[in-house]
């Protein structure tokens, strides 16, 4: 599904139509960026078996090495752009506590946004990340986030985030 629809339809896109429950871990058993990641890119499969986990981790991981994805609010967003990714998806964890997202002194994050984007649909990745960024200009929304008890509360509080055409 692209982030830029055919403007027939009318229907406004939000964060929840690019994920699902099964892809939405409200408490990560993981406390590091590397488990974290594992853990989302696991995710994938359980909800459509045409991924591949471990491709999508180890590319995570090498892209995510080139240059961190965290940001001061508390959330990363690590992502893989290929031809491996049949769509424009995410995953979502929750850790129980914020943890250092890296090497030692890096920012500490609670929310990782793992993004699985088509090799030809950047654009479409860019208007989703403007969308998830809204967690760190909307203080309120981001602590309904931290409350929410399970992944579908949490995907109910994504289907109030739109993503613009």
């Amino acid at each position: 599904m692209s982030a830029n629809p055919p403007s027939s339809t009318g229907k406004i896109f939000t964060l929840a139509d690019f994920t699902s429950e099964a892809l939405i871990i409200p408490r990560m058993l993981t406390n590091n960026m590397a488990g974290a990641m594992q853990e989302l890119s696991n995710a994938f499969p359980r909800s459509d078996a045409l991924w591949d986990a471990e491709k999508l981790n180890q590319a995570a991981f090498e892209r995510e090495q080139q240059m961190t994805t965290a940001m001061d609010f508390g959330a990363a967003f690590p992502h893989v752009r290929s031809s491996a990714c049949h769509r424009l998806q995410f995953a979502l964890g929750r850790a129980a506590a914020p943890f250092t997202w890296g090497q030692p002194g890096s920012l500490k994050v609670q929310f990782v946004f793992l993004n699985a984007i088509p090799a030809n649909d950047a654009l479409g990745y860019l208007k989703l990340l403007s969308a998830m960024a809204r967690l760190g200009k909307e203080p309120a929304l981001l602590e309904q986030f931290k409350a929410a008890a399970s992944a579908q509360e949490l995907l109910a509080l994504l289907a109030k985030i739109p993503v613009r055409k």
